[in-house]
């Protein structure tokens, strides 16, 4: 990551820590009026002390002094567990804030990301930044950053309080190498500790990943009897999770701060006595209230390795989170107020190019055509062709050179919004969400009526098979990506889908492959009735669609290698005629005439 970057991403990372700076300001001066009164408190213990070795023998007098401060102590205390609790319930809300603004932040990001984003980046490390990372830094704002307040706000406090209080700066200046001593074994166990958590992080991640892709791929890996293979990789994972787990806990078994502050306090009590003995300027109860200090700072200690190690994972966490919502710009990277409305359905392309990042060479090179308004076009042509590439560009869901408008417009000046709205896509490979019959249809039209799903479903040819054959009808649960329901039945749901959002222009990738032919037919009148007046893209390699459409292009090797209807391309294209060579009786070929279609 360059400098650029770890600036930005310290930005990003106290842009969320201190996202309500009036609630952060709040907590840190509560926690210094809390550590403040700890401190009376130690003062007025040692006070009673000097009270108990000077008490002359008068027990009204004595008893007075003793309630006194007993009483000064009550009262602090009450107010220090008021206190306590309003930092407590303080830091909960920032922490909880925190988690729903990133949360929200990262989901919008990932949303927002273009497909070549999508195409490289593994489920299982998202949604294990989504859970995982962003819990580490809501832990670290509490209860980690809570310790942290305490301890430096404690070392702090503790220079006044020496040398005003109670008068004693030999004391202090004493304990000056060991609190060096202290913060410096603090910042070396910082150092060791982050490459550690962000190891950790990483590594568990991938064992996230490889839980994902496990569940994904079950019927494969069952179908190929590959469990025990699953299973030994994953406990791999898991080894190799725990040993960097190990790694932090021996940095934090070799973390002793605690023996630091226990030198301290024997050491400045010894020293103590001997001021008190030798020079008499010292009282017991200033020796008693120094070395409560020192215990109640022993006390946080025992903290401070679980909220050190809180910290890295909290920054290891961010560094991930800020670099996967950067690694690729998102796709509304400029204004757009142009809304679609009325669309006719004219559809052009002006020499239009497109790679993929991770191919050689291009999938699409120099495509123009032209589609006029409730045109059905019949695309064609070799697989990796690019005949679903082209029409993923229609809906801008990569980014391409050339030009393609929809009534005129470029649809860069589109908002996404309006263009994917006016567009409906049916893909060969259908996703259905883990939800109900009824709430797939109805994704696109979330205010859709139950009569609206149905006459959608009606349309797709599917409303038979869910009143028969499904055991609640409309409200049947389809499981993960539909794997309750058979590939044609899918197909269909999502026909209705798309019905039910009723778009201007219609895509359909290869939408009856996986269906008999007596459910293709009822598919093809459903798709016949729901055209008219639509613009029609069909990418099919199926003999009667493709005579039914008003033009044909043949794509091959990147480009448009023929182009017009199925009666003139029969005769005057060799692409085409090869592609029904094997299925059908091809008539003579005709010359094809200087000037005819490309």
């Amino acid at each position: 990551m360059s400098s650029n970057k770890k600036e930005s991403f310290k930005h990003w990372y106290l842009s969320h820590l201190l996202a309500n700076p009036i609630i952060f300001i709040t907590i840190v001066l509560l926690t210094c009026i809390l550590i403040a009164i700890n401190m009376m408190s130690l003062v007025i213990v040692g006070k009673i002390v000097d009270l108990a070795i000077s008490w002359n023998g008068n027990i009204n007098e004595g008893l007075s002094l003793l309630n006194n401060n007993i009483l000064i102590i009550l009262i602090l205390f009450l107010i220090r567990f008021i206190l306590s609790s309003v930092i407590v319930s303080s830091n909960s809300w920032l922490a909880w804030n925190a988690n729903k603004r990133i949360k929200n932040e990262f989901f919008e990001q990932i949303q927002n990301k273009p497909m070549t984003f999508h195409d490289t980046v593994r489920t299982g490390e998202v949604v294990s930044l989504t859970n995982i990372d962003v819990g580490q830094i809501v832990e670290f704002i509490n209860p980690g950053l809570r310790v942290f307040m305490n301890i430096i706000i404690s070392l702090f406090f503790s220079a006044f309080f020496f040398l005003s209080v109670l008068n004693a700066p030999l004391l202090f200046i004493c304990l000056i190498p060991f609190l060096i001593a202290y913060i410096l074994t603090f910042i070396r166990f910082n150092r060791n500790m982050a490459p550690v958590s962000e190891g950790f992080m990483r590594k568990y991640g991938i064992m996230s990943t490889a839980v994902q892709e496990n569940i994904n791929a079950s019927k494969l890996i069952r179908a190929y009897a590959e469990e025990s293979y699953e299973r030994e990789k994953f406990h791999k994972h898991i080894l190799d999770l725990k040993q960097t787990w190990h790694k932090r806990l021996i940095l934090q078994a070799r973390y002793f701060p605690s023996l630091i502050l226990l030198g301290a306090i024997s050491f400045l009590g010894l020293f103590g006595v001997f001021l008190i003995i030798i020079y008499g300027n010292l009282t017991i109860g200033a020796i008693v209230s120094f070395d409560g200090f020192l215990l109640f700072l022993l006390y946080n200690t025992y903290d401070l390795p679980f909220a050190v190690t809180l910290y890295n994972g909290a920054l290891a966490g961010a560094r991930r989170i800020y670099t996967m919502q950067n690694k690729e710009e998102g796709e509304e990277t400029r204004k757009r107020n142009i809304e679609l409305s009325e669309v006719r359905g004219q559809i052009v392309f002006e020499n239009v190019s497109f790679q993929y990042p991770s191919s050689i060479r291009p999938v699409l090179k120099n495509i123009s055509f032209t589609v006029t308004p409730g045109q059905t076009i019949a695309i064609i042509g070799p697989t990796g062709s690019g005949k679903s590439s082209l029409t993923q560009l229609l809906l801008r869901l990569y980014e391409y050179e050339g030009t393609i408008k929809i009534d005129g417009i470029n649809i860069k000046d589109i908002s996404l919004e309006s263009l994917r709205k006016s567009i409906g896509r049916i893909e060969q490979d259908i996703y259905l969400f883990p939800r109900t019959i009824r709430e797939n249809i109805a994704f696109g039209l979330r205010n859709a009526t139950q009569l609206e799903i149905e006459n959608a479903a009606k349309l797709a040819q599917a409303e038979e098979f869910i009143l028969n054959d499904l055991p609640k009808g409309y409200e049947t649960y389809v499981g993960e990506g539909g794997s309750q329901l058979s590939g044609g039945q899918k197909q269909r749901i999502a026909l209705a889908r798309t019905f039910l959002t009723n778009p201007h222009v219609l895509i359909l990738d290869d939408s009856t492959s996986s269906v008999d032919s007596k459910t293709e037919e009822e598919i093809v009148k459903a798709i016949n009735n729901v055209r008219q007046g639509r613009t029609m893209f069909i990418i099919t390699h199926r003999l009667s669609t493709i005579r039914e459409s008003d033009c044909v292009m043949v794509i091959k090797g990147a480009e448009i290698v023929a182009k017009g209807h199925h009666s003139e391309l029969i005769y005057t294209s060799p692409d085409y005629r090869r592609i029904f060579g094997k299925n059908a009786d091809l008539p003579p070929m005709r010359e094809i005439k200087s000037g005819g279609t490309s």
